[in-house]
């Protein structure tokens, strides 16, 4: 018998719009993402979106990874599980790692239901900052919800924050991983705090690789620095140096009679060829301090945003 849905009920699988466009089904199979024990079978229901109202419909079996319907009528419908005092759910979430395009190495590794909707939002959301994801395999293991989750890293320099997350569905998930001067490899592990003896458990590790935070379009392709590849692109296109100069100057990397030499320049060209005149002779690691300098300045991500991508 149906009922409407409340809040008693959370998602245990993605919401998914089925057509029959010819003949009829006797049965179908809905995937979800819930560790499955004989315990919570009866706790299963399938959500049915109706232009009347939203419904909670009996299943007719579980199985560790759909649920069964029988001769289904179709409308948008999806697998829930009734949240009851002292059962716990355990659920299979995947992570995802995005680099965000901050001056240093940020990371945003979040857990996610493996529900296509979930992570595109997610994804739309990151990348609209210019964000870019590393991916990684995801856990094996199952995360219990409501339970806190831990993020450590062996990168002694590392920042993590909130120190622990407590898993709900209804909340984004996720850790920021801020880790200043990041020039190696590292490893990420995630725990979860047994409450019974105090202890954590590890429910995924990773190693993040020094390839896969350093923007490649950025570095040395082809031999080529960034700097060098798109000199005539930068003396071209950026139209305002007096921020650069400012950087320069805070950064120790130009004296003040090149400041005022160079500002006396009659054009933002003749001044860019001069600015990049010493950067282009300088090593690899005065290259990648102006690049730093070029990319935290709001006024040119979208041209540098542009430049990397064209490679």
């Amino acid at each position: 018998m149906a009922e409407p849905a409340c809040i008693d009920y959370m998602p245990a699988g993605p919401l998914l719009d089925i057509t029959v466009t010819d003949g009829k089904l006797e049965e179908v199979h809905l995937p979800h993402w819930i560790d499955h024990s004989s315990k919570i079978s009866d706790l299963f229901s399938i959500l049915h979106v109706d232009t009347c109202g939203n419904f909670v419909e009996q299943v007719s079996e579980v199985t560790s990874s759909h649920i069964k319907l029988l001769q289904p009528t179709f409308s948008p419908r999806g697998v829930m599980i009734r949240k009851k005092l002292g059962i716990s759910v355990k659920v299979f979430y995947d992570v995802l790692i995005y680099k965000t395009k901050k001056e240093f190495l940020t990371l945003h590794v979040y857990l996610v239901p493996p529900d296509r909707d979930v992570k595109q939002k997610v994804e739309r959301n990151e990348t609209s900052y210019g964000s870019i994801m590393i991916p990684k395999p995801n856990p094996d293991k199952s995360l219990e919800m409501l339970d806190h989750f831990f993020l450590t890293t062996d990168m002694d320099t590392a920042e993590i924050q909130p120190d622990k997350l407590k898993l709900r569905y209804e909340r984004r998930n996720f850790f920021e991983v801020f880790i200043r001067n990041a020039d190696s490899d590292f490893s990420l592990k995630l725990q979860s705090k047994q409450n019974k003896n105090n202890e954590h458990d590890t429910v995924w590790t990773c190693t993040i690789r020094q390839g896969d935070y350093q923007n490649q379009s950025t570095d040395h392709k082809d031999g080529q620095h960034f700097i060098d590849r798109h000199r005539t692109a930068l003396i071209q296109r950026v139209n305002d140096t007096g921020p650069i100069l400012d950087e320069l100057m805070d950064w120790g990397l130009i004296s003040s009679e090149n400041y005022e030499s160079v500002r006396a320049l009659k054009t933002t060209q003749d001044q860019m060829r001069a600015i990049l005149k010493p950067v282009s002779a300088a090593s690899t690691r005065g290259k990648d301090a102006f690049y730093k300098i070029l990319k935290g300045m709001k006024h040119l991500r979208p041209l540098i945003s542009e430049l990397e991508g064209s490679g």
